[in-house]
């Protein structure tokens, strides 16, 4: 058990918690920490994948470390095994693979950031249809 501002949570995942929908929360963690770094530090390549630092790409970065703290709070409701961890998962996933999903359409599959949003957008899609066949009789 590990103590948390929302209270004491247990190290392993609850019985009938849905493990495809954590894994694909703690993967946006694992590609967006780095990410807004590498993005709000200049870091090597940032311009290639996202263009010159603008206005624009910090509001994306924004968007990013959003999505980023919106999942580490979804991680915790669902380790208390809080009534409004899965609709609200539910929600992001479907926010991400809307947008993700429309990258290939404006930018194409020649783009780097493209690929890697068709990986998260599998895993959640993976991740809403466990959910889906779990809760079916």
């Amino acid at each position: 058990m590990i103590r948390s501002f929302f209270g004491t949570v247990p190290l392993t995942l609850p019985e009938g918690e849905p493990e495809m929908m954590l894994a694909a929360l703690i993967l946006n963690l694992i590609i967006l920490v780095p990410l807004v770094f590498a993005l709000l530090s200049g870091a090597a390549g940032m311009d290639a994948a996202f263009g010159a630092r603008t206005d624009a790409r910090l509001i994306l970065t924004c968007v990013y470390a959003a999505i980023g703290v919106v999942s580490t709070g979804l991680i915790a409701l669902h380790l208390a095994q809080h009534a409004w961890a899965i609709p609200m998962t539910v929600a992001l996933f479907s926010v991400q693979i809307v947008y993700k999903l429309g990258t290939v359409v404006l930018v194409g599959l020649q783009s780097q950031v493209v690929i890697t949003n068709l990986i998260v957008v599998t895993v959640q899609a993976v991740a809403l249809a466990v959910l889906f066949a779990q809760s079916q009789p």
